[in-house]
Parts: structure tokens; sequence; C-alpha cells
């Protein structure tokens, strides 16, 4: 038999504990879970960067379906559907801007402050400031 714990190897078949550290060999201890739930940084920051870019283009889509619909007067529906996903994205970005702020161990409510007190540039700070590696 083997050990859980220590992986000490146990000659005797009905051993109850085993001999190097103690432990019961009779329950197998449960994986643990922080192995499954560690997150890597560089994943975060990929995601981030990905959302980044979806946010960037959904703001040039915006601007050319403003543009589009101010020179003919039509394609209102297509430009507020370009409108929701802008604002769609840049809530998907800031809760990931959250995520790398609570993983950096930074607050909270600076990130708020500075993405609702100047929006755009708000966001663009806090993402170079939380993908530097």
């Amino acid at each position: 038999m083997i050990c859980y714990e220590c992986g000490h190897l146990i000659r005797r078949d009905f051993a109850k504990f085993c001999d190097h550290c103690g432990s019961s060999l009779e329950i197998k201890p449960k994986k643990s879970f922080f192995k499954k739930a560690m997150v890597k940084i560089e994943d975060e920051i990929d995601q981030a960067t990905n959302l980044f870019l979806l946010w960037n283009s959904a703001i040039a889509a915006t601007f050319v379906f403003y543009i589009i619909h101010a020179v003919t007067d039509g394609y209102i529906y297509l430009f507020l559907l370009v409108l929701f996903m802008l604002a769609v994205s840049w809530m998907l970005l800031l809760t990931k801007l959250h995520d790398l702020a609570l993983i950096n161990h930074q607050s909270s409510i600076k990130l708020i402050l500075t993405n609702f007190g100047i929006p755009i540039i708000g966001t663009f700070y806090s993402y170079v400031k939380l993908t530097q590696k």
C-alpha cells in the first residue's frame, strides 16, 4: 500500500495508519479544488486583450454606422445594434479588468471611479495599467 499523503510505501497489508506521517489510510483525501481553480495571469491578460480589441472595433463600427445614419437618414437599427454591442463589450471588458485588479490586489473603487469618471480614457488607462507584465 502507498500512503495518500506522503507517498510512503507501507509493507503491511492491513495497516490503518501510515508509519511515516501517521495519516489514515482508510480515507482517500479529496482532490484539491484549488488546483482546478488556479487562474493563470497570462490567460486573463489574453482574455482582456481580446475584449479590448472587441471594444475598440465596436467603437469604430459605431462611428461608421453613425456617419452612415447621419448622411442617409436611414439604417438607425444598425446604428442602435452596434451601439448596444459597444455597451455590452465595454461591460465585459470592465468585468475582466475588475478580475485582473482583484488578482493584482488593487483597489476596486479606484478602478470603478477611473472608468466611470472618464469612460474612454479611463478604460484605456486601466487596460494598460493592469496588463503590464
